[in-house]
């Protein structure tokens, strides 16, 4: 039988637990009962207590990981606005799907990002769909915003995120989920599982906007909330403070406790004894210091000294005007409508965030971005930020949220070396914005490899450079099996020949696919086989079969890519949007996508001008090139451009509010518009 390994402080308590009728520490388990520690998992058989939801299409946390790492898409940066060195960094606006830009993180090569965030990430915040199927209206009474994906989608969807967000959180990590009721206890179900419960710290409450009308079946909701995890248990939050909402408050200034010894202070020349059994609740220092800033008073007093005599005047110090803040955020609001977006999150709301659960210099990740609360909230607040979104129009608003902060308001006094104040709270920020820039995950361009039928050979150098690999002709002769063009770590790369129309539409990797490849090459294979593929061509993850008395494992290369031109497949895309409707419909989408060009001409005329042309390489769903203007999905427009300077979107006309190419608004002088077709591809800026 193994000894056990019982030091003195684990044997006290041992016996604490035994004595109090208690279970004994689980980490004592192991050191009892070395024999079956050596036999199964302590941790993971006290986490198999933790209630978990079951519904379809649920993945393992392993296999959502192990897709991470195969199935990555690089980062390209598409503008930049300041100078940094090289090395130095820089926050990102990240436009693409938000899972491929987790994965890309979680994989950790990327050069813009490498050791840059995996597991660096002090706070994250985000503010998913609440997967209710529900429509949410604007300003102007249009449709806005609608939660797409309902049910089990839905959960599945944030879970995904979920647990390749954790891996990104630093080991003094929070993260902060926004939900509703609608399925919020399901989230948290969800969270409970990926970061265990002694990690939950707090449901906060937060407003909900208002919402005019009875309601026969149900009290109208006017709440929603905030649930707050750490990676670890002893992680501590920055307290917070909120102004009272009372009279000022003086109270005498001695010590609650009473002390045998009397105290003596000296306050506007006169020497001051406490009263008989008590004592001066500040110091002599403290007393200075709240006299300077006119916090303490003499007042008239029938107190009597230790000495017998009648001290005619008392201190009294004025209480603090502000009490911790606790869960109940309800004295904020939580949305704001300064952009447009109904569900935009309000900057007094992302201050308390940013302030008690991150520090100046921290990193602060935010990958349902919207119209950019969260990264406009870290840059003012002295955080590094990451903001990512998958429509273009979310990508130009936020871009102006930064590029414009110097005219927003403080969130907070600036004070200067003499701790005098320079720029108050509420008044202009009065910076311009750190370094930053915007980058697109998964985008290639793809103009010179338009037909895979004619360009075999630049998609494989295409394919085979996604993972950093080049072709080796003496490769694929030495295995005499078909696709083999590399070597990873000396051993073989397929390419998946989707050129050959029928692996293209109805062959695809199973382990049927995976044995032939066995039969075909018998003992010349063994150990690791590497096959890239696009992710829907792949029914199977990595798999080990035998091959006579050896093993391969065979690892899936996946990546995601659009539908190609020449390319007859059943897949959907999901466009950007063409209406104001539209624009966070794009909960997930299409993460590896080709670059193409967008031609637009325009000319000026009486009420706003007028589209000439339009063109865009993208096919419609049917597999057919738009026609017309129906490939437009909206128009940013500079009201005041300057090709010196970066392109500042002042208004978006959406595709419905484009009537046979006429557009009806006012125009200055100095006018340029971007043209952004259905998938995402932009126009250069074009002055009009």
């Amino acid at each position: 039988m193994s000894k056990i390994n019982l030091n003195a402080d684990d044997k006290i308590r041992l016996v604490e637990a035994m004595n109090d009728g208690i279970e004994p520490s689980p980490d004592l388990l192991p050191k009892l009962f070395p024999g079956i520690a050596e036999k199964f998992d302590v941790v993971k058989l006290d986490r198999a207590k933790v209630p978990t939801l079951e519904y379809a299409g649920k993945r393992s946390k392993a296999a959502i990981l192990a897709e991470a790492s195969a199935g990555s898409g690089p980062l390209q940066i598409e503008r930049s606005f300041g100078d940094v060195k090289e090395d130095e960094w820089k926050n990102l606006i990240i436009q693409g799907d938000n899972l491929q830009f987790l994965k890309t993180c979680y994989k950790n090569e990327d050069p813009l990002i490498k050791d840059k965030v995996k597991g660096k990430v002090k706070l994250i915040y985000i503010d998913p769909p609440f997967g209710t199927g529900d429509e949410y209206g604007g300003r102007d009474g249009t449709v806005s915003y609608s939660a797409k994906l309902m049910g089990a989608e839905f959960i599945e969807m944030v879970r995904e995120r979920l647990v390749l967000l954790r891996e990104l959180l630093s080991e003094d990590g929070f993260i902060v989920v926004r939900q509703a009721y609608n399925f919020g206890f399901q989230i948290k179900i969800l969270m409970d599982e990926l970061f265990y419960p002694q990690n939950f710290r707090n449901e906060i409450i937060i407003n909900k906007a208002n919402q005019q009308g009875a309601i026969q079946k149900r009290f109208n909701p006017s709440t929603e909330f905030l649930f707050l995890y750490s990676r670890n248990t002893d992680t501590v939050i920055n307290p917070l403070y909120v102004e009272r909402g009372k009279k000022p408050t003086w109270i005498n200034a001695h010590s609650p406790k009473e002390n045998t010894s009397s105290h003596t202070i000296v306050y506007k020349g006169g020497t001051f004894i406490s009263p008989k059994g008590r004592h001066w609740t500040f110091s002599q220092k403290r007393i200075d210091e709240l006299d300077s800033s006119g916090r303490i008073k003499l007042v008239d007093s029938g107190y009597i000294d230790v000495y017998g005599n009648n001290q005619n005047r008392m201190i009294q110090y004025l209480m603090d005007d502000k009490k911790t803040l606790d869960s109940n955020w309800t004295d904020i609001p939580a949305y704001s409508f300064s952009t447009g977006y109904p569900t935009e999150n309000s900057e007094q709301l992302l201050e308390r965030v940013v302030n008690a659960f991150s520090n100046q210099g921290s990193l602060i990740i935010d990958v349902f971005g919207g119209s950019g609360t969260t990264p406009a909230v870290a840059e003012k607040l002295d955080r590094r930020w990451i903001s990512c979104d998958f429509g273009k129009h979310a990508i130009y608003t936020q871009q102006k949220r930064i590029l414009n902060i110097f005219e927003s308001k403080a969130l907070q006094d600036e004070v200067d070396k003499n701790n005098k104040v320079v720029i108050k709270k509420g008044n202009p920020y009065g910076h311009t914005p750190k370094p930053f820039c915007v980058a697109s995950v998964g985008a290639y361009d793809f103009s010179h490899v338009m037909s895979l039928r004619e360009h075999k050979d630049r998609y494989i150098d295409f394919v085979l450079g996604l993972f950093q690999l080049s072709k080796d002709k003496k490769v694929a002769h030495s295995y005499k099996l078909a696709n083999i063009f590399a070597e990873k770590e000396k051993s073989p790369v397929e390419v998946y020949p989707v050129w050959q129309d029928e692996y293209l539409k109805e062959i695809r990797i199973d382990e049927d696919y995976l044995q032939a490849i066995i039969d075909q090459a018998g003992p010349k294979i063994s150990g690791d086989y590497y096959i890239i593929a696009p992710e829907t061509c792949s029914n199977i993850g990595e798999t080990i079969l035998k091959n006579g008395s050896n093993k391969v494992t065979f690892h899936i290369l996946s990546f995601p890519y659009k539908v190609l031109e020449d390319a007859s497949r059943h897949f959907t895309l999901h466009d950007q949007p063409s209406a104001q409707d539209d624009v966070n419909k794009l909960i997930t989408s299409t993460a590896f996508y080709f670059n193409e060009d967008v031609g637009i001409k325009v000319k000026r005329n009486d009420v706003g001008f007028e589209i000439e042309e339009f063109k865009t390489n993208i096919l419609d769903k049917e597999g057919k090139p738009f026609s017309g203007f129906d490939g437009i999905a909206m128009v940013l427009v500079d009201q005041d451009y300057d090709s010196k300077k970066p392109f500042d979107m002042d208004e978006t006309i959406f595709a419905k509010d484009i009537k046979e190419g006429r557009v009806k608004i006012k125009l200055t002088k100095s006018v340029a518009i971007i043209a952004i077709d259905k998938h995402g591809n932009e126009s250069k800026p074009i002055k009009i």
